[in-house]
């Protein structure tokens, strides 16, 4: 039942489109067929609102690929399948780290500055507020076990901060870590799992759909589509939703992307929201890429969500802590360097994108002025380079 209501409904969404479309040609206000680039965009910007299930049901409108590659593809992958990166696995990871107790997140920020904890894990110090992204500090994602510590203690975190989890996948939703932090802290979530954590005693939980927002303090927090899937032990596959985070505090704008395959959302927000000052998107988990496209991004197609995010400066995460896919842990910066090499830009541009150690703190550098604006935008139509990882937490 659940199935056939939900192809119902994606079958409305998309004739209500095509409806649209072609009413608007009759009337004489588009272009003659064959539809245009333009209005190809237009459709898919209309799929990300369409209708895309209830809890115990989600999908995503746009493609039914994502979360779909069933129990055949996952067996060749993992069974008949040679792992071309197989001897490079076997060498340490190689991913920087570097020591930081994370005493600063106590105090007042007089700007903002961002520390990556790990994989989706950052913790965000902007003014007197903290927030965390995915948070995980445990030593296993269910099974994988961490390959390189988590770059702050957990304990360092205050008891006012506040979390946002992008879906239920064991490395970006961690119980223990939940458990471990202050009852206190804040937790938004997408629909179908504020009753989790209200079942571990964690009540001050906001759960939100897709496009909705809630205000914490000068916080504007927004749940956005992602192109992923939901599943977890006692929690049946897309009973909740997915989702990626737009954080406003006013003084900067931060992207968190949680888990997603590239798809037409980076472009929309964009338009809507940027420029972003701070995009924290995925660039590992990617190999092979015939089981992998529709749900992870490489780290191509990770530098091209940002340019369509119109983003300041992208942080790119979802690697060097678990071993997930085929691909080394520690490949991925190489892969986006090559990437980016390719396509050769100067210093300015090479600097916006941030590869950080395990542990490292960042200081988000403040908006251009008036003067600044023209020459950071004709910087940002390009691709950088890729920058050393620090070697130190500032």
């Amino acid at each position: 039942m659940r199935a056939a209501a939900r192809l119902a409904t994606r079958r409305a969404a998309r004739l209500a489109a095509a409806a649209a479309l072609l009413l608007a040609l009759l009337l004489g206000w588009g272009p003659a067929l064959p539809v245009s680039a333009q209005e190809a965009a237009q459709d898919a910007a209309a799929l990300l609102t369409a209708p895309h299930g209830e809890v115990g049901s989600f999908f995503n409108p746009w493609t039914e690929d994502a979360g779909r590659a069933g129990l055949w593809a996952f067996l060749r992958w993992k069974v008949f399948s040679r792992n071309p990166y197989e001897d490079a696995k076997r060498g340490p990871p190689g991913v920087p780290v570097v020591a930081n107790d994370g005493a600063y997140l106590a105090g007042v920020e007089h700007s903002a500055t961002v520390t990556w904890v790990g994989h989706a894990t950052f913790a965000v110090h902007d003014a007197d507020d903290v927030f965390l992204t995915d948070p995980h500090f445990s030593e296993r994602a269910l099974l994988p076990r961490r390959k390189t510590p988590a770059g702050l203690p957990v304990t360092a975190v205050p008891p006012d901060a506040f979390a946002v989890i992008s879906h239920n996948h064991y490395d970006h939703l961690d119980e223990e870590t939940v458990e471990a932090l202050p009852a206190s802290v804040g937790w938004y979530v997408p629909l179908g799992l504020a009753e989790w954590f209200r079942e571990r005693g964690r009540e001050d939980v906001t759960e939100l759909d897709w496009w909705q927002s809630a205000r914490r303090g000068r916080w504007t927090i927004t749940c956005l589509p992602s192109q992923h899937w939901s599943l977890r032990l006692g929690m049946g596959q897309n009973e909740s939703l997915w989702c990626a985070w737009l954080l406003d505090s006013g003084d900067y704008t931060y992207f968190h992307a949680g888990d997603t395959g590239y798809f037409a959302g980076f472009a929309e927000y964009g338009k809507r929201y940027g420029p972003i000052d701070v995009a924290m998107l995925p660039i590992g988990a990617y190999e092979p890429r015939w089981f992998m496209r529709s749900q992870h991004m490489d780290p191509a197609e990770a530098y091209q969500a940002f340019l369509d995010l119109r983003g300041r400066f992208m942080l790119p995460m979802h690697w060097g802590t678990f071993d997930l896919t085929d691909e080394p842990v520690g490949l991925p910066p190489f892969e986006l360097r090559r990437v980016l090499e390719e396509r050769g830009l100067g210093r300015e541009a090479r600097e916006a994108v941030r590869v950080m150690a395990i542990g490292e703190r960042w200081k988000v550098v403040d908006r251009p002025g008036p003067s600044q604006a023209g020459e950071s935008a004709a910087a940002a139509r390009g691709a950088p380079g890729l920058p050393a990882a620090r070697a130190s937490a500032r």
